[in-house]
């Protein structure tokens, strides 16, 4: 039986337009050299079929033929589990807690940023007429338009401002730090598309 993924697949890396984010997975998995095993947060496949979890303590589960990875539904018997993993997926709701008690886990690459993604960018507004004033390609909040930089890197750019109701929908790689300004649209610059 597989278990939903919770979160995307996020990271700082260059990511394939060929490469799958994937939504569900086994419940448990590691590779034959590990001592424990682990429970997958996210997980991606690639062009060739290859399947690569990530494991909520951190560890890249998964790859080519020699890092194969092994999935159950419920490890063997005397066989331990990754106790960050137990906790973290408990906490956000994937597993019942081992213990019966309440915890918590909030990753920060799932709510929305305080401060748009677009605050101070010389590139993610569109000017309106009269100038001093841009709508935000990310958030579309109207903010005004400031010269900053200083002398040796002056630009003109967005002011920074909190994040606005109409947020563009995150890549499910890169989120929202990867932002450029496409055909008047705020898109994440690895090209993939997002529903805004």
């Amino acid at each position: 039986m597989s278990v939903a993924l919770l979160l995307p697949p996020a990271t700082y890396s260059n990511v394939g337009l060929d490469v799958e984010p994937l939504t569900s997975g086994p419940r448990f998995v590691r590779t034959r050299g590990m001592s424990r095993w682990h429970r997958p947060r996210s997980g991606r496949r690639y062009p060739d079929d290859r399947l690569v979890y990530d494991a909520w303590c951190g560890y890249s589960i998964g790859g080519g033929r020699k890092r194969a990875f092994l999935g159950a539904e419920e490890p063997p018997a005397g066989e331990p589990t990754c106790g960050t993993c137990e906790g973290r997926a408990a906490g956000a709701g994937q597993a019942d807690s081992p213990t019966g008690r309440l915890l918590i886990f909030s990753p920060r690459d799932i709510t929305p940023p305080k401060n748009c993604p677009a605050s101070r960018s010389s590139v993610l507004f569109e000017e309106l007429p009269g100038g001093r004033v841009g709508r935000c390609l990310a958030c579309g909040d109207m903010q005004p338009l400031r010269a900053m930089g200083g002398p040796y890197n002056p630009r003109y750019a967005i002011v920074q401002h909190p994040t606005g109701q109409a947020l563009i929908e995150p890549c499910p790689f890169h989120r929202w730090r990867h932002l450029v300004a496409r055909d008047g649209r705020a898109v994440c610059e690895c090209g993939r598309e997002t529903a805004s």
